[in-house]
């Protein structure tokens, strides 16, 4: 999703290519921002019709009745967010920033009376794109919330990048399904596609938002059980 500029010097050849690929780049990457913003758009507005049905179920006397058409639209409801959020990771734009990295993650953990383990790993200001990153990494935090019942979040620095690695002790994800859980509408399994609200869409969402900006995400499974992701901070490159 990163727009490369070519610098357009040299031989005439070379310029005219250059411009060509600047070109088609910037075509790219319009096509792309107009239909996300379409889509994103579509489904803001299908939420007017949903608020309608939720109002309608109160006026339902036949309560079972009455509970399927209100969790039919709250359904609805949690899915067209989850792809607001995905579709709106493909067109945000964002300028670099200085954050205090461990105070901002820290907000972030669900105040609920869940167990979470919090290390800041010595994390201060630090330099990067905030809003991208804080959206994949609320996005990965309710992952794993929703699929263990203790989390552990810890910063570390490994070779000059600031590391957030996030720990579940939930089921887990088979090493040979690491690529596909970035692919957006993957599903592991019907059991698990039942049990899960919205369409699924966190880990693709933070994927493309910690790629676009210069970050990276991975996993691994732990030793103990559960899932423990990964994400690099992006560094903005200092000119």
């Amino acid at each position: 999703g990163q727009t490369v500029e070519i610098r357009e010097t040299g031989s005439a050849d070379l310029r005219n290519l250059a411009h060509s690929m600047n070109e088609m780049q910037a075509r790219i990457a319009g096509l792309l921002r107009d239909q996300a913003k379409s889509f994103e758009a579509i489904s803001h507005d299908l939420r007017t019709p949903l608020a309608r049905q939720q109002l309608a179920a109160d006026l339902i006397r036949d309560e079972e009745i009455a509970g399927l058409v209100r969790g039919s639209a709250e359904e609805m409801e949690t899915m067209l967010q989850s792809l607001q959020h995905y579709l709106r990771a493909q067109h945000l734009t964002a300028e670099p920033s200085v954050i205090d990295l461990a105070a901002a993650v820290r907000a972030m953990l669900p105040q609920d009376g869940r167990q979470v383990r919090f290390s800041g790993g010595g994390a201060g200001a630090v330099r990067t794109f905030a809003e991208p990153l804080l959206l994949a990494v609320q996005a990965l935090i309710d992952n794993a919330t929703r699929f263990g019942d203790m989390v552990e979040v810890a910063i570390r620095l490994v070779d000059g990048w600031w590391v957030i690695e996030i720990h579940d002790n939930g089921p887990g994800i088979p090493a040979d399904h690491f690529e596909d859980i970035l692919a957006p509408f993957f599903r592991l399994d019907e059991a698990r596609a039942r049990d899960t609200k919205g369409f699924g869409l966190g880990i693709p969402t933070a994927h493309r938002l910690l790629r676009r900006f210069g970050g990276n995400l991975s996993f691994r499974n732990a030793a103990e059980g559960g899932l423990v992701v990964c994400v690099e901070v992006p560094q903005p490159t200092v000119v």
